[in-house]
Order: C-alpha cells, then sequence, then structure tokens
C-alpha cells in the first residue's frame, strides 16, 4: 500500500503534473477502496481544471462513505505525509501489479469455469477476452499521433493502392461482380457489410458467390450457417462451379458428362482456403471465439454469417431491437479487431414487398434500425422474376425482361458512392455473373 500512498501523495502535494497519472492509471488499479476513491476524486478535479490539493479533494468527497470510514482528512494528512515522488516511475509499478492481479483473476476465473463444466465454447471465450484485456492494459494500439505520422501512412498505403491499380489487381478482396468492385474497390478490413434480401431471393447463394470469387484470388474465408448444414453449401457451391443442373443434382438424375463436371468442380473446391461451421444456436460471443480461433491457427480473410435473425441473443432480457443493436454493434467490434471484412446476412421485413416495383430500402432492414448506423456497407438484393413480374423498364430501355435478372442495390456505403449493380443469373439461380 505504500506505492499508493506514495502515488496519491505526490498528486495531491503537487510534487508532479496529475496528467502524467491519469495517462497510465485507473482507479480499478489501485487495491484498497478508499485509495480509489481518492484517486477519482483527484480525476474529477483534474478533469474540471480544478486545483487538486488536500483541501479540494476533502471537499470533494465529503459525504463519501469509504472516504468517511478511512479517516477522511485525518486519513489525507497521513498520505500527505509520505514522501511522494517519481510518479510516472511509480504509476507503472502500480500498472503493472494491477496486470498481474488480472491475470491472477483470469485464470481463477478460467478454473472455476472447467470445474464446473461450462461448455468449452463459454471457456475460450473467457480465455479470449481475458488475454485481448490485459493485452489492451499493456499495449495502447490508439495513442495519439502527430499528422505527420498518420499522412505518412496514407500515403504509403495510396502508393500500394496505385500499384495494384496498375497491375490491374484489386484494393480489396473481388466480388465477383465487375461494377461491385467499381464502385466499392472490394471488400475491405474492418468493414462490416450487411447483405439483406426478403426470403427466397437468393442471399445465401450469393454469399456463397462472393466466398468462391474471393477464393479464386486466394483470399480465404470463414462462412458460419446457422441455417444449412455445410454439405447443403458445398451442393451450392458444386452446382455453380460445375454448372450442371441444379434440378438433375439435387434428383440424381446426373450424366456421365455431368459426373466428370461435379468431380472437376469438387478437386478445385477442395484447394480453397474456405473453412464451413453450420453450428446452430450461435451466439455472437461463440462467434468471436470461433474466429478468433480460427485467425490464431489458420489465415483469415473474410468472415460470412448466414443471418443476423438466427443469431442468439446474450442477453434474452432485453427487448429484441436492443438485442438486435447489441449484436451488430459486437460485429462491426469484431471486424474491426479481426482486420477483415464480415458480410452479415440479414432479412428484410414484408414491408419492402409494399414498396414501388417491390424494391427494397434501407426502411426495411427487421429488427432494428441499429443494422444500418453499424454497417459500413449495405447491400439490398431482389430478383424481379421472385415476385411475378415479366418486364421491367430500366433507364432508357422499356420492357426489360426479368428472367434471370437481379439488382444488386447499394443502399449505404461509408466511404463511397451509392447505386445499383444489375446480374444476371441462371434459371436454378446457381450461377452469378455480370450483366
Amino acid at each position: 500500500m505504500n506505492l499508493e500512498k506514495n502515488i496519491l501523495s505526490a498528486i495531491i502535494s503537487g510534487y508532479a503534473d496529475f496528467g502524467d497519472a491519469a495517462n497510465v492509471l485507473s482507479s480499478a488499479m489501485f487495491e484498497k477502496p478508499a485509495h480509489q476513491t481518492i484517486f477519482s476524486a483527484c480525476l474529477n478535479l483534474y478533469d474540471q481544471g480544478k486545483t487538486i490539493d488536500m483541501s479540494t479533494v476533502d471537499t470533494a468527497l465529503q459525504g463519501n462513505d469509504i472516504y468517511r470510514k478511512t479517516g477522511g482528512v485525518g486519513y489525507l494528512a497521513e498520505i500527505g505525509l509520505v514522501i511522494g515522488g517519481r510518479l510516472c516511475e511509480h504509476a507503472l509499478m502500480l500498472k503493472e501489479r494491477y496486470v498481474k492481479r488480472k491475470v491472477l483473476e483470469m485464470a481463477k476465473k478460467i478454473q472455476q469455469e472447467v470445474c464446473d463444466q461450462k461448455p468449452l465454447d463459454d471457456i475460450l471465450g473467457t480465455v479470449y477476452s481475458g488475454t485481448d484485456e490485459i493485452s489492451g492494459l499493456l499495449v495502447d494500439k490508439h495513442k495519439s499521433l502527430p499528422v505527420s505520422s498518420v499522412i505518412m501512412q496514407c500515403m504509403e498505403q495510396l502508393e500500394a493502392r496505385t500499384a495494384r491499380a496498375k497491375n490491374g489487381g484489386h484494393n480489396g478482396i473481388p466480388t465477383g461482380l465487375t461494377k461491385l468492385d467499381q464502385l466499392t474497390n472490394g471488400w475491405k478490413g474492418n468493414q462490416l457489410i450487411v447483405l439483406a434480401a426478403r426470403p427466397g431471393q437468393g442471399k445465401t447463394q450469393l454469399a456463397i458467390h462472393f466466398a468462391l470469387a474471393a477464393a479464386a484470388h486466394n483470399f480465404s474465408s470463414l462462412i458460419l450457417s446457422l441455417e444449412m448444414t455445410s454439405p447443403a453449401l458445398l451442393d451450392r457451391a458444386l452446382i455453380s462451379m460445375s454448372k450442371v443442373s441444379s434440378e438433375d443434382y439435387r434428383a440424381g438424375k446426373v450424366t456421365q458428362a455431368d459426373w466428370d463436371k461435379i468431380t472437376a468442380a469438387g478437386s478445385l473446391i477442395q484447394q480453397m482456403p474456405i473453412t464451413l461451421n453450420d453450428a446452430p444456436l450461435q451466439t455472437v460471443r461463440k462467434i468471436r471465439t470461433e474466429c478468433l480461433l480460427h485467425k490464431r491457427t489458420q489465415r483469415l480473410d473474410m468472415v460470412i454469417i448466414d443471418y443476423l435473425q438466427l443469431v442468439e441473443p446474450d442477453d434474452r432480457h432485453q427487448i429484441r431491437e436492443q438485442q438486435v443493436a447489441t449484436m451488430t454493434r459486437a460485429l462491426k467490434l469484431l471486424a474491426k479487431e479481426l482486420g477483415v471484412p464480415v458480410i452479415l446476412l440479414c432479412q428484410l421485413n414484408r414491408e419492402a414487398e409494399n414498396n414501388p416495383g417491390k424494391r427494397p430500402s434501407l426502411a426495411n432492414l427487421r429488427e432494428s434500425g441499429a443494422i444500418e448506423q453499424d454497417a459500413d456497407l449495405v447491400l439490398l438484393l431482389m430478383r424481379p422474376e421472385v415476385y411475378g413480374i415479366k418486364t421491367i423498364d430500366i433507364g432508357e430501355q422499356i420492357g426489360v425482361s426479368t428472367a434471370g435478372l437481379g439488382f444488386l442495390d447499394i443502399a449505404k456505403q461509408r466511404d463511397g458512392a451509392t447505386g445499383t449493380i444489375l446480374f444476371r443469373t441462371n434459371k436454378q439461380f446457381s450461377e452469378i455473373k455480370d450483366y
């Protein structure tokens, strides 16, 4: 406790600028509750631009039970008798002690969860969240930087993008649709990308298309499917790449020529850096644990989650809108934590079908406005022929057939323009290509 008293004495007696300690310490780092209370009072005075001394601290703590029971101004005077100095050095020493306590607390919590026979996912979640918290205490990733340093980072990134563009490469992960690549520059790290549509429009198939397009350029994907099994997803990938009839494939009516195409497609897919996880009843915490584990053991460039409305809430006591808001915020933070794009599939509400031409809008995002707020990019998928619409006007083209026609509206893009991408599909919607 002498170290804690030394630090508080240096602050109250004015031996050093309180800002030196405020940038390193928090009240939680003090072990004794009275010291936590006194440090918090000093911090509040500092934030208000007021003088920090024995009188102002005593005044600020009048009525505080912990302060009173410890001895009040008499205890402050006792602290003042301690010779304070070397504030920065002592602050770092106290922080180190605090980190060691947190490590011990984490170890005890993990041991208790193992003894209580908690699910392995929950235990791993505790391990990862604990180590991340401790790492955050040791390394300040978001420290203040002079613009001279930041501008150099911007210029280096611009040079890299320019070099890739000259070589015909992409600045992000290719989407497999030329116009979508042009408008977005591909999927980029830290992005939360929402792909939304009404049921039956083909969200999952389009997500598989994105994963295959990324894999073709050696970008790896982790697909977390809460609705379909892994074999069902691979069936769609095989049909898409082999270009055989989906009806014949599912009915088992394949010719030898079809078998040859399917076998060739299977050999290609087998080599692709795609990982599937079809575990049901996923929470955001479990999703985060799976993603962190995957990234620590394998390469991870992109995450696809199918779909939001099937994700289980961590807190069942919240109303649904709050649950969804909590999920989307956590998934946005996960994208930043992993440094990869997270593509989140999402259902639209029924009101979308009452819109002109049945074209969806951001207002149709189901259950929470937080989805739009947290997303960096929102894509709205719609295929007119699913609704029985036979023809449609596209610009100056009148009466265009909707057979195999799809619309992908960029309804929001945080760092770019909005717009509409047209694409073509075959009858079974197993093959997607540029319009």
